[in-house]
């Protein structure tokens, strides 16, 4: 078939041939593309805005190693033609989460610690913050707020707190592994004194609208124990139980005193919450930590009176040393006046045996057995390094 047109000449028929121009479409490098893409995302927290970003996608991909069979140039509807397409490949890394805004799972690359290293700086500087913090913090769209913390809520970097009709956040568990002396615990500890922190300054530290929500949040999750006016903050309470033993160190050690510098185990427990509660009520306003408060407690006083502790008996070591010591060498002074020649170690302890059952230093039999034992002990030590 002759292509052409027609022409009228002399009327004679003559045929001129036309030339077409035939135009080769070369498709967009789809690989190329995602790459530049995700290096965007990766410095953006995982988002990518066409609108804003358009040029630097055009760059990026137009200075990339483009092969031969694909278009080497990039065009803003080719762009947003080819983008459409990426996102719907169930085989790419890219999500779009409406029109001209994509997003690449920024967690998903090893090495990439821009959302950590933010969100570890922000919270180093505040306790508690609002959606618009992170909107401003992360220069996200408004759009995109509630996807990006339902994004790093469930994989534990934030924890969200609805306080009222508002969403509050704090840092999560997974942050914390990243981030030293960070997070809810940490802040608390660090502005407490002696393990407690006051009202007013507690509403400083949260330094948002709703501070009652919050503390309510904070004392539901085990941050906080209320005082009635001041709070309890649980991660500190090694710091407060340092404070009580400060304030019951003197009961305590005259009680040890009284007895003969032993106690049983439980009399000791008894001695140290009768000593705490004649003095202040946290231990029936803060219930849920009771037995930690107790423990502690007993914990710092075992270090500053020098205690021994044993299943059954606690001592103050030093002077339940000297004591158990004076007795056994009273007792060896009268063996060795009642009789002349002894003839081995067991028969300093035979002749003894009298006097060890008559060995009594308290009302409690437990103790005055522990006594004996430690004496029986001592006796048959000095015996055979002074005796023979």
């Amino acid at each position: 078939m002759r292509v052409g047109r027609q022409l009228s000449c002399s009327q004679a028929l003559v045929w001129e041939p036309v030339t077409y121009a035939v135009m080769t479409i070369l498709p967009v490098d789809m690989d190329v593309l995602e790459d530049v893409c995700r290096d965007i995302a990766q410095d953006n927290y995982g988002f990518v805005y066409v609108a804003d970003q358009k040029s630097d996608i055009k760059s990026g991909y137009e200075n990339a190693d483009v092969g031969t069979l694909n278009a080497g140039s990039l065009a803003a509807s080719d762009m947003r033609k080819a983008l459409s397409e990426m996102s719907a490949d169930e085989f790419v890394d890219l999500d779009q989460l409406r029109d001209g805004v994509y997003y690449v799972d920024p967690f998903g690359v090893k090495g990439n610690m821009n959302i950590t290293r933010e969100l570890t700086n922000l919270f180093g500087q505040r306790l508690v913050v609002t959606g618009e913090t992170l909107r401003s913090r992360f220069s996200l769209a408004i759009d995109d707020l509630e996807f990006f913390v339902d994004e790093l809520t469930e994989r534990d970097y934030l924890r969200r707190i609805t306080a009222g009709k508002r969403d509050y956040y704090t840092i999560g568990p997974k942050l914390k592994e990243h981030a030293d002396d960070v997070g809810l615990d940490a802040r608390l500890e660090r502005e407490a004194s002696n393990g407690k922190i006051a009202h007013s300054d507690l509403e400083s530290v949260i330094d948002v609208n709703a501070t009652s929500d919050v503390i309510r949040y904070l004392d539901r999750e085990g941050y906080i124990v209320d005082l009635n006016g001041e709070y309890l903050v649980e991660e500190a309470i090694d710091e407060y139980a340092e404070f009580l033993a400060d304030e019951i160190e003197e009961t305590v050690e005259t009680e040890f005193e009284e007895s003969n510098h032993a106690l049983r185990v439980g009399e000791f427990e008894q001695v140290v919450e009768n000593a705490i509660d004649s003095r202040f009520d946290v231990l029936s306003a803060a219930r849920s930590v009771r037995t930690d408060i107790l423990r502690e407690t007993r914990s710092t006083l075992v270090d500053r009176l020098g205690l021994a502790e044993g299943p059954e008996i606690v001592t103050v070591e030093e002077p339940f040393d000297r004591l158990v010591d004076e007795r056994a060498r009273r007792i060896l002074g009268e063996v060795k006046g009642e009789y002349d020649v002894f003839a081995s170690p067991s028969e300093f302890t035979e002749r003894a045996e009298e006097q060890f059952e008559e060995l009594q230093v308290a009302h409690d039999n437990r103790v005055n057995e522990h006594v004996r034992e430690a004496v029986i002990d001592r006796y048959e030590t000095i015996v055979a390094d002074e005796e023979f």
